[in-house]
């Protein structure tokens, strides 16, 4: 009896969520209507190739709001997170005077299971492309630069949890190599932000308006979507807060050092 009353709720479960899956294709969106003006002109305008005076040439609606429409906001996310990044820094700043690189980088056995250490590499490597993907994709699917760039944080820590701090900075992870790409991917950001004002256009214009001599950015490449400058803000992204994140857990391992002593 029991069986047959998992069997049951099994089968509602799989019943419902089929009837949900075919409500939401087939039913008719009831809340378009009630879209206020300036959500239902995003929407319209994004990727309009008949509205190409306001559209930003990208298929994805959040991504161009977020460095389209309002890239301004997210210009200072980004210093947001530098400040904090830069906070963390400068509490580590002892340690990372003291330790250096820690050039050695010997993991000491340290560490968990061997079993553990071999999945470890193998996520790594996985978490590394899914993050790419992320961000690579973001101007045509939901993702983008801080999206990716989160998602690879998460590498490092599983190195630092299977190994420890030391195996992150002797596979490349260095502090100042992260703090050189980071800086890169900020110099990437401010070229893209300010080209347009060589032209005489807008700061963080992508594409083509009236008002400005700037011929935009490329928002094809053959059948290809681009984006305009949505996919280089999106990779400059990625390796801003990406390596932001390797800097943090590193700072925090000298500060833990610095505390022990």
């Amino acid at each position: 009896m029991v069986k047959v009353g998992y069997v049951a709720l099994a089968i509602a479960a799989c019943v419902a969520a089929v009837a949900g899956v075919l409500l939401g294709v087939f039913s008719t969106p009831s809340t378009l209507p009630h879209i206020r003006a300036l959500g239902r002109f995003i929407l319209y305008s994004t990727f309009n190739v008949f509205m190409r005076g306001w559209w930003a040439g990208s298929p994805e609606a959040v991504t161009a709001t977020l460095w389209d429409y309002r890239g301004l906001d997210t210009v200072f996310e980004t210093t947001v997170l530098y400040v904090a990044v830069a906070g963390c820094v400068a509490l580590a700043y002892a340690g990372l005077r003291r330790g250096g690189d820690l050039r050695e980088g010997s993991e000491g056995g340290k560490g968990l299971t061997v079993v553990v250490k071999a999945a470890t590499k193998i996520l790594f490597a996985l978490i590394l492309l899914t993050s790419l993907n992320v961000a690579l994709h973001g101007y045509i699917t939901p993702g983008g630069g801080f999206a990716g760039g989160s998602t690879f944080a998460i590498a490092p820590l599983l190195i630092i949890a299977a190994y420890s701090t030391n195996a992150i900075i002797s596979r490349g992870f260095k502090f100042r190599r992260s703090a050189v790409l980071r800086s890169l991917g900020l110099l990437g950001l401010a070229a893209v932000i300010l080209t347009p004002l060589a032209y005489y256009g807008y700061v963080l214009q992508n594409q083509v308006k009236a008002a400005s001599s700037f011929p935009g950015y490329p928002a094809f490449l053959g059948p290809i979507f681009l984006g305009g400058s949505l996919i280089c803000l999106n990779m400059a992204e990625f390796l801003v807060v990406g390596m932001e994140y390797v800097l943090v857990f590193i700072a925090f391992y000298f500060l833990d050092k610095v505390l022990r002593r």
